[in-house]
């Protein structure tokens, strides 16, 4: 291995310890024992680590604040109703811990470059919480594998990385099965946007759920949208004018199931006398909704929390437990689906 290649991470597996330890040992923090240290120093030195400047600059000045990083994404994420509830978990653990939040968000790729750059050049934030950015976004890559204390909100490629994410293929999995076992076959699927894993993971669980009942996947039933309310009208106004037939809408959140939902009862089509609709997030909106939405509970709260401990753990050089947390997710049945009770 060369050693511009080798991380922190490295260090810390070859010493034994953990990668916190191996930061602290090379800052000459005194809470790590002499013997450890050196041992830490000595691994450092043959292997040739080159510390990363970002990293070591951060760690050498504590800001006793946490930063929660939302990417350059296509809708905004304070208008989405389930921001209030992640904030609420991350704010509980931090007040806890008495450590600050400070909270990013950019509108471009150069904007958020910019913004990651302020906050680790300028000391702003001991660790981050990172939202799940698109699979092309290369600022994010640079963040997580900058040796910088980062607990990332959804799936990442390698295993060390510390992250907790949704069930998002065994949500999008229950919601399909759910709308098969009462009697659909032809079940739209409006997406959210392709280059985002979430999405990717609630298409690959719709999938699975029709190979598995048996059903031939049809990709004219797919319609890749954005999210937001008028995404979901839309994706009907086109169903209508490529003139497809279909039974059911599993929507990639309820956002899009609420816009989906107008535009059928402006159609003139039942929900779900004609057509059963399900949404994705459980947001306020799809209880108060007529009819009121079948949906896929998403706890955010809960994965406030978790991050935040996670984080707080990494950072106070206390066990992290889990590396890698999936928070289970499940269906709501209510009116928009045509069933009154869960479907076993």
């Amino acid at each position: 291995m060369k050693s511009a290649n080798i991380t922190l991470k490295d260090i810390a597996r070859v010493a034994g310890v953990s990668t916190a330890t191996a930061s602290l040992a090379l800052a000459g923090d005194s809470r790590v024992n002499i013997k450890t240290k050196q041992l830490v120093e000595d691994v450092a030195q043959r292997l040739k680590y080159v510390p990363n400047e970002i990293g070591r600059s951060l760690r050498a000045k504590k800001a006793e604040t946490i930063a929660l990083i939302f990417p350059n994404t296509p809708h905004n994420a304070f208008t989405h109703p389930y921001f209030v509830s992640l904030l609420e978990g991350i704010s509980e653990v931090l007040v806890q811990h008495n450590f600050h939040l400070l909270v990013s968000t950019s509108r471009s790729e150069i904007d958020e470059s910019a913004a990651y750059d302020k906050i680790l050049r300028n000391r702003r934030a001991d660790g981050i919480i990172l939202w799940p950015a698109s699979i092309k976004d290369r600022n994010i890559v640079k963040i997580i594998e900058s040796d910088f204390p980062v607990v990332y909100l959804g799936k990442w490629h390698h295993d060390e990385i510390i992250t907790v994410e949704r069930d998002e293929f065994g949500g999008a999995y229950m919601a399909t099965e759910h709308l098969l076992k009462l009697g659909h076959k032809r079940i739209v699927h409006i997406t959210g946007p392709l280059e985002y894993q979430v999405s990717v993971d609630r298409l690959d669980g719709y999938k699975q759920a029709l190979q598995d009942h048996r059903v031939l996947y049809d990709p004219s039933l797919v319609i890749e949208k954005d999210y937001t309310m008028e995404s979901g009208r839309s994706a009907i106004v086109k169903l209508r004018e490529d003139k497809v037939s279909y039974d059911a809408v599993f929507a990639g959140n309820d956002m899009m199931a609420i816009g989906a939902i107008k535009q059928l009862q402006k159609c003139g089509i039942s929900v779900p006398g004609d057509i059963a609709v399900v949404g994705c997030d459980n947001i306020d909106m799809a209880a108060i909704l007529d009819p009121a939405l079948t949906t896929i509970y998403q706890p955010m709260q809960q994965i406030g929390v978790i991050a935040a401990e996670k984080l707080i753990a990494l950072l106070t050089n206390q066990e992290v437990g889990e590396v890698q947390t999936v928070v289970p997710t499940r269906l709501i049945v209510r009116d928009s689906c045509g069933a009154n009770k869960e479907i076993s």
